[in-house]
């Protein structure tokens, strides 16, 4: 109920207004009977009864019958309401309801009020907010300066059920006082106890939260608890803070029974141009060496994340992320992130028509042991221009294409690379359905090393000085789709060739490999122009790759099939190492297979088949089986690459994760991790069991990690997690 709520109800028609009233509609109606209701506007107030009486020796105007006031969007009913013009007191009894502009409703027995109506006395008061939250009263009282005080009450947002009013709702809060604070918006609790489930948890002798029109506002949240190996049992309660409309911040301490305290903070604000997020933490705890034996000296320990994004008129916007942490497992250790490498962006892009233009520049922190600052690249900048020309008469387009490149490092090699590239396209439909695309293109390279005795790896080294190359390029593609329809379904068979001229070599020994090191066949880049992923390799040499695409659609159903390999007409000069699938004149065969029954199968499998014995060499399989109320799905990864020169060991690994509905609104859930390589050693299992519905949710949750780095040891960890709705 707002302040200005009855008042603005009742005080708009004076005392002698009232009784002008009643004496004028007395007549008109049939006294007693209700036959003709009396309806009277003054002042910008209306009121409709079935009846209207004014007593000249009592002095007491008396609506009865269907009795409804409003003004400005408030609206007060009841069965009966008289005035005193001799005490100035407003009375309504019998099924007294006031609802709000805002469609807060208050349900009342009995209302009193003072000769202004601003103060005055209420009993068997029952307010309902537009969120559906409720505050009951045995009875209670309002004064002048907007404070409405109930006395024996009790609130709670959670749905009563209707068909079970007497049944006590999730979770209440009963105080001897609760006082409401329309104007500053606020519920405040003298001498309360929380219950939950009908049992009695927390006395809190004094409280106080927003009440339900409120959407921001400084407060307490949602506390938390936790145990792990490393740092005891934890416990956080984060505390936000409202700055402004456009700006918060969130103070979390985290305090631990054997790191002692960890201080993190949260920074928004919305600059109505762009906007920024900040996150980062704090400690100053003992050290430990890398074997995580303490070493007597203590240090700060901390991290800062940060982004964010501003538009600069109408081309051009700036994407910006920055990461940092004091060291190399901190942010693993107290569980912020289990992120190995942080990555720092700054990007400046622009967008005209169909092209587009960025400056950008990126800082790398490796988190690994075997990871070495000082031979880590970092691009400062990386320029790139795209342009997109107007498709011509016939449908042809132009391309091109203008990247520039400074790779910097501290301590190694250093890569300075221009690159630019045109291509002209012409796609095409026959008269019989075939899909042809042609494409003709010239690239060309400059690149200058320096420090390249300080490479990072042998194998990706360049040499110092400047050297340039062309590259020129064919391309054909053509697709010819056949449909066969059918009662209840359709059919598509999708012949598909890519053929692509280009002379052989193009790879120089001066010229490092920066941007192209990790590469895989899969059906992402069979039918691509260039498999390599990056500019610093270019797959030169003609070759033709062939393969299809069948889909199976009917209904709810859908199934979907791509297999592909290359041939390639000369291999004198093999550019791709053993275990990437395109060594020699044929590649390895690979494909995709999707299967979808909505709402309760997708299946997605890729693989990779050896040319020729077909043994597998790479098998992925993710697959979601279940509904919203019961849900597993399966990932299972397979790699036989062989390249443990490079640092790339075969990898064969399961990931399972279920949730599962078991009761009302109960979930259990749990997920499993487990390497499959060698040792068959787990990597992580969970487990945990959620409530949530409109007004509450609690949370058990339990994880294993069998990771171990330095001052990381494998070990449990359990988190219990409790949220009230409006109390954090």
């Amino acid at each position: 109920m707002k302040s200005a709520s009855l008042v603005a109800l009742l005080t708009a028609m004076p005392a002698g207004q009232w009784a002008a009233a009643a004496q004028e509609t007395s007549e008109g109606a049939v006294a007693g009977t209700g036959e003709t209701p009396v309806s009277v506007s003054a002042d910008a107030i209306d009121l409709t009864a079935d009846q209207m009486t004014f007593d000249q020796d009592t002095e007491i105007v008396v609506a009865t019958g269907n009795v409804l006031i409003s003004n400005q969007g408030y609206y007060l009913s009841a069965d009966r309401v008289e005035y005193s013009q001799r005490t100035g007191i407003v009375h309504a009894t019998g099924h007294v309801r006031i609802t709000e502009p805002g469609g807060n409703v208050m349900l009342l027995d009995e209302v009193e009020l003072s000769d202004d109506l601003s103060e005055g006395f209420i009993r068997g008061v029952r307010l309902m907010f537009t969120d559906g939250s409720r505050l009951a009263a045995r009875d209670g009282e309002r004064t002048a300066d907007g404070r409405t005080t109930l006395n024996y009450a009790v609130y709670s947002p959670c749905t009563v059920c209707e068909t079970k009013p007497n049944k006590k709702p999730l979770w209440q809060l009963k105080a001897v006082r609760i006082t409401h604070d329309q104007e500053k918006k606020r519920i405040y609790y003298k001498n309360a106890v929380l219950e939950m489930f009908g049992l009695p948890v927390a006395y809190l002798p004094f409280l106080s939260h927003p009440d339900p029109t409120v959407k921001r506002e400084s407060g307490l949240l949602t506390p938390s608890m936790n145990h792990r190996r490393e740092l005891g049992f934890s416990f956080s309660i984060p505390y936000y803070i409202a700055l402004s409309p456009s700006s918060d911040a969130t103070i979390t301490p985290i305090i631990t029974t054997k790191e002692g305290i960890v201080l993190r903070g949260e920074y928004r604000r919305h600059f109505g141009f762009g906007q920024i997020t900040t996150d980062g933490s704090i400690t100053y705890v003992d050290e430990r060496d890398d074997n995580n034996a303490l070493t007597g000296s203590r240090e700060l320990r901390g991290h800062f994340f940060s982004n964010g994004e501003f538009r600069h008129g109408k081309r051009w916007r700036s994407v910006y992320q920055f990461q940092l942490a004091s060291d190399d497992t901190y942010l693993r250790r107290y569980g912020f992130s289990r992120l190995d490498t942080l990555t720092s962006d700054y990007r400046a892009e622009g967008y005209y028509g169909r092209s587009y233009a960025s400056v950008r520049s990126l800082w790398f922190q490796g988190l690994r042991v075997e990871d070495d600052q000082g031979l880590t690249g970092f691009p400062l900048p990386l320029m790139q221009f795209d342009y997109v020309g107007k498709p011509g008469a016939r449908g042809d387009v132009i391309r091109a294409n203008i990247s520039a490149l400074a790779l910097h490092r501290t301590d190694g090699q250093d890569t300075r690379r221009l690159s630019a590239r045109s291509s002209w396209e012409l796609p095409y439909t026959t008269a019989m359905g075939q899909v042809i695309k042609l494409s003709a293109g010239l690239r060309g390279d400059m690149y200058f090393v320096r420090n390249s005795a300080r490479n990072d790896l042998l194998t990706f080294a360049g040499e110092d000085g400047a050297k340039g190359r062309l590259l020129p390029h064919f391309t054909a593609s053509a697709s010819w789709p056949f449909m066969r329809p059918g009662k209840n379904s359709y059919q598509v068979i999708e012949p598909l060739l890519n053929l692509v001229v280009a002379p052989d070599g193009g790879n120089p020994v001066e010229i490092p490999n920066e941007d192209s090191r990790t590469f895989e066949l899969t059906d992402a880049n069979i039918f691509s122009d260039n498999r390599f992923p990056g500019l610093d390799r270019w797959e030169g040499g003609s070759r033709l790759t062939y393969g299809g695409r069948w889909g199976l659609y009917s209904g709810k159903f859908t199934s979907e099939v791509l297999v592909g390999q290359s041939i390639r007409f000369n291999d004198n000069a093999p550019i791709f190492p053993e275990g990437t699938g395109l060594t020699g004149k044929f590649s390895d065969i690979v494909g995709r297979w999707d299967i979808s029954i909505e709402g309760l199968i997708a299946i997605a499998h890729r693989f990779r088949l050896d040319k020729h014995s077909l043994a597998v060499r790479r098998n992925e399989i993710d697959a979601t089986v279940g509904t919203d109320r019961h849900r597993i799905t399966v990932g299972y990864f397979q790699l036989n690459r062989d390249r443990q020169a490079e640092g790339l060991e075969d990898r064969e690994e399961i990931r399972i994760t279920g949730e599962f509905r078991i009761k009302g609104n109960w979930t259990l859930f749990g997920n499993v991790t487990q390497d499959l390589t060698a040792g068959r050693t787990g990597v992580a299992h969970g487990a945990g069991l959620l409530y949530r519905d409109e007004c509450l949710e609690v949370s058990l949750a339990w994880r294993k990690s069998f990771t171990q780095d330095r001052d990381i040891v494998s070990g449990s960890s359990i988190n219990f997690r409790i949220s009230l709705k409006h109390l954090g």
